[in-house]
């Protein structure tokens, strides 16, 4: 009887425990996250992002059902992300999910809404069938509303989702200026950094020419100048800099003319304009080993596209510790050239990129041959910085910011046949340093969280030729130290049960 008093008493217990437990959770809600790149923990941005939002936010979810495992998979990580989103912002989303497959109405109203339906194989009694999925969501605030037509896997969606909340509730975005006037490219050649800056800026253009007011942009970009600057203009930079400023510069300080097979120096101004203030743009050409590659039309009997590594076309792993490069992995330039700090103690200098320890320069102008043979004397400048941040009174008593690459087309995409993706970390860096100019940390962080770039540690010609040989004769060594421990072992064996007088 007593036996049973007690487990009756621990069992009122257990349950009391967890009913008060349950009550709590209600309350209180947290996660423990053990991922190294804490892929399941709101990042700090979100959280400021969901704590301004004023109105209710509605996430409609237009998601197909009996999704195959990794899809499935997918979409209950999403799910589990919006209720993060939702303790965060005191219950203000309310999440509503359809079937777009269950009825024609709600198929033409998740296509109305910019959300497509997507081909899936699905396997089912061995047999592979093309499904009709959709995979896609529409978030609304007040009258607004964004769409993501696709939920991919890999992808961050929390910087996706921020991204859409923030556009749909900012208020006022803060003008970025863009200097045209000098044969820069245009705004249209540049989608994908505008649509990145569009989140939380309003770049607009700006004619240093004009009586235009330079006060009311929170920072100014120069990108890829190729005719001359004016000194008044020049002037008016300095100008904007004494109040504060900050300007974010791409030079091209060379140039590579592929068609024609050289590339040369540029001289706008702009590099005496730069070095004035601290930072000396060599015209010189970076080539490095680790690089990316051109395609190449082969003809012989018929035409074939050939890649060959372009040593002109750096590929840039080696960042530094600031914020401007905070999370930056890869970023590819193209006909880069060297930075060199000249200026004194009294400003903040900070080397933000370089190249590999396998590369050189060469001073303009150069001729080109794609199927030229690299040897290693030809990288000898190991190191080359390409990108620098530097801030201080450089121009009057008002802290000022600076922000220089030596690369300005790497972040252009080009129109029509000529128009190429750009390389995702090149567009983070760019908008990193317009936070840091505008001294707004705003997604900055959430851009480059996750996984993106993992290259393989490269390897020297006599260490790849170790580890082939390592490889392929190890296993045989084992063999055979196997079996020599084994005939040894046989023997003392046959040699000890001999001494004994036993044979057998």
């Amino acid at each position: 009887m007593k036996f049973k008093d007690n487990v009756v008493t621990r069992l009122i217990f257990v349950l009391s425990c967890l009913i008060v437990l349950n009550i709590l959770s209600s309350y209180f809600f947290f996660r423990v996250d053990f991922t190294a790149d804490k892929r399941y923990t709101l990042d700090k941005v979100t959280k400021r992002i969901l704590s301004e939002v004023k109105d209710p936010i509605i996430i409609t979810m237009y998601v197909s059902e009996d999704l195959p495992p990794d899809i499935s998979r997918t979409i209950r990580d999403f799910k589990h992300l919006l209720t993060e989103y939702n303790a965060h912002s005191k219950r203000r989303i309310e999440i509503e999910e359809v079937n777009p497959n269950s009825n024609e109405e709600l198929e033409m109203k998740a296509i109305e809404v910019g959300i497509h339906p997507v081909p899936l194989e699905v396997r089912e009694k061995d047999q592979v069938k093309v499904q009709k999925v959709f995979l896609g969501l529409v978030i609304q605030v007040g009258d607004k509303s964004e769409t993501i037509p696709l939920i991919q896997p890999g992808i961050a969606m929390e910087y996706n989702l921020s991204t859409l909340i923030k556009r749909l509730t900012i208020q006022n975005k803060p003008k970025i200026g863009y200097i045209v006037g000098h044969g820069e490219p245009v705004l249209s050649t540049l989608n994908q950094m505008t649509k990145e800056l569009s989140v939380l800026y309003d770049l607009k253009t700006i004619d240093l020419n004009t009586r235009m007011d330079l006060s009311e942009y929170k920072a100014i970009m120069i990108l890829s100048p190729f005719e001359e600057i004016k000194s008044r203009e020049f002037r008016r930079l300095d100008n904007y800099l004494a109040t504060g400023g900050g300007i974010f510069v791409g030079i091209d300080r060379v140039n590579g003319i592929l068609n024609h097979g050289i590339g040369v120096g540029v001289n706008t101004n702009l590099e005496t304009w730069l070095e004035e203030k601290g930072i000396l743009v060599e015209d010189a050409f970076i080539v490095d080993k680790k690089c990316s590659t051109v395609t190449v039309q082969e003809k012989s009997y018929f035409s074939y596209p050939q890649q060959y590594n372009f040593p002109y076309l750096p590929l840039i792993t080696e960042f530094s510790d600031h914020s401007v490069t905070d999370g930056i992995e890869a970023m590819i330039l193209q006909f880069a050239s060297p930075l060199k700090y000249v200026g004194d103690s009294s400003l903040v200098y900070h080397e933000l990129a370089w190249t590999s320890d396998m590369s050189g320069k060469l001073k303009a102008p150069v001729s080109f041959n794609i199927g030229q043979i690299w040897r290693p004397s030809d990288f000898l400048y190991p190191r080359q910085t390409v990108a620098a941040a530097l801030h201080g009174h450089i121009v009057s008593d008002q802290e000022a910011r600076l922000c220089v690459i030596g690369d300005g087309n790497f972040i252009v995409n080009g129109v029509g046949d000529q128009k190429i993706t750009i390389q995702p970390d090149n567009i983070n860096f760019v908008a990193n340093a317009i936070d840091w100019l505008s001294d707004d940390s705003g997604l900055m962080s959430l851009r480059t969280k996750g996984v993106q770039s993992r290259p393989l540690k490269e390897l020297t010609d006599s260490k790849v030729l170790f580890i082939k040989y390592f490889n392929f004769l190890f296993p045989l060594l084992l063999v055979v130290i196997h079996g020599l421990f084994q005939f040894r072992r046989r023997s003392l064996k046959r040699t000890r049960l001999m001494r004994h007088g036993v044979v057998k």
